[in-house]
């Protein structure tokens, strides 16, 4: 990963291969990020998308391993169990501009992803909601 800090956003690029999960989780634990949102555009080369069934209170996941462009993946970064914790969903699209995304589970790298990630001032944590099933942002 290659990181630039603008403004405060930073810039971060991966390369072929790194993991964008993994990375975005990494880079905010070493910076100490405790909430930020973020934006990614580029090309992976495996991603794993679900959808989550209120009703079963799981995910179906899909895999794909295939050259696809990132058209966004959008997330924020809050804090579970004292450690970063990314929620992201996104679209990507395939050599015939065929689309579909979900909540991103993790994505490999293909040629490269560029990322804006903006920290917010303050701690954003999640938590288990019984109704959902879901971590669930705490702002109270």
């Amino acid at each position: 990963m290659k990181h630039r800090e603008l403004n405060g956003v930073h810039a971060l690029l991966l390369l072929e291969g790194e993991k964008l999960i993994e990375s975005i989780i990494n880079f905010c634990a070493e910076k100490s990020i405790t909430g930020a949102t973020f934006n990614a555009i580029g090309a992976v080369k495996e991603i794993e998308l679900g959808f989550y069934s209120l009703s079963t209170k799981e995910y179906a996941w899909k895999k794909a391993a295939a050259e696809l462009e990132i058209d966004n993946i959008t997330g924020n970064v809050a804090i579970v169990d004292g450690k970063p914790f990314v929620h992201a969903h996104g679209t990507v699209s395939d050599n015939e501009t065929h689309a579909f995304g979900g909540h991103v589970k993790e994505a490999v790298i293909g040629a490269s992803c560029e990322i804006f990630l903006t920290p917010l001032l303050g701690k954003i944590e999640r938590a288990y909601d019984e109704k959902t099933g879901l971590k669930l942002m705490r702002l109270d």
